[in-house]
């Protein structure tokens, strides 16, 4: 199944470094995981998230041609919010990001507030980020799908060993590539790559509200303006003005 959607991004650059992953003995089992995953939610009538067709959006979002910056995050959202009448999933396959009639989650309502501490970017009214893939900047979250309303539910699939082996296959690319790392959970995939002179590593706290109590924290961090001067540096464009 998951191969199968994999296989979309086949007319890609991105095919090339995913498909040697999609051929390992552990993404057999994370297939077989995710699947049984999706038969037990609907026989439990509940739901994944973010939707199947989804699944590789950061990917499908981001041209391997244009990647620049890797944004990473923990797991999607594993909440619902309101529209028309409808119950719809915040996770839109997208880190950090929702679908622009969603309500702003805290943890991006902060990382709008540190854009425009340190670049003075204006703050955005919604929280669609697909702009940002668009240029360049690769939006993926350590898991790639959620039970609803269990947070890291999915943590057991075998997500994380797929993702190493994107951040490590990236890290050997020889070009200059930013690393952006928030929060613990994120941080301990640094080992997973491979020192690279070109690359460019930043770490900052969580941005969630729960990690803003106890210094270091996320706001402050400065995360974003060193992020800038890092791709201003390399004459890589990028802007983080939301449309």
């Amino acid at each position: 199944m998951l191969a199968y959607i994999l296989a979309r991004l086949q007319t890609t650059e991105w095919f090339s470094l995913l498909e040697p992953l999609s051929q390992t003995s552990a993404f057999s089992a994370l297939n077989a995981k995710y699947t049984e995953s999706l038969k037990q939610a609907q026989a439990q009538n509940t739901q994944i998230f973010p939707s199947m067709r989804q699944i590789f959006r950061a990917f499908e979002a981001t041209p391997f041609e244009k990647l620049h910056t890797i944004l990473l995050g923990q797991d999607p959202y594993p909440g619902t919010f309101r529209h028309n009448d409808q119950e719809r999933p915040f996770a839109c396959g997208l880190s950090f990001s929702v679908p622009q009639v969603a309500p702003l989650p805290k943890s991006l309502q902060n990382i709008y507030k540190e854009l425009h501490a340190s670049l003075n970017i204006p703050i955005s009214r919604h929280g669609d980020l697909s702009a940002w893939a668009h240029q360049g900047v690769l939006l993926l979250n350590a898991i790639l799908s959620v039970p609803k309303g269990q947070p890291k539910g999915h943590a057991h699939l075998g997500w994380e060993s797929f993702t190493d082996g994107v951040l490590s296959a990236l890290s050997h690319l020889d070009r200059p590539l930013l690393f952006i790392f928030l929060g613990k959970v994120a941080q301990e995939k640094i080992q997973t790559l491979t020192p690279n002179p070109k690359h460019l590593i930043l770490c900052a706290p969580h941005p969630s509200p729960l990690a803003q109590n106890r210094p270091p924290t996320f706001l402050g961090s400065g995360v974003f303006k060193k992020a800038q001067e890092f791709l201003q540096a390399q004459n890589i464009p990028m802007q983080w003005v939301l449309p």
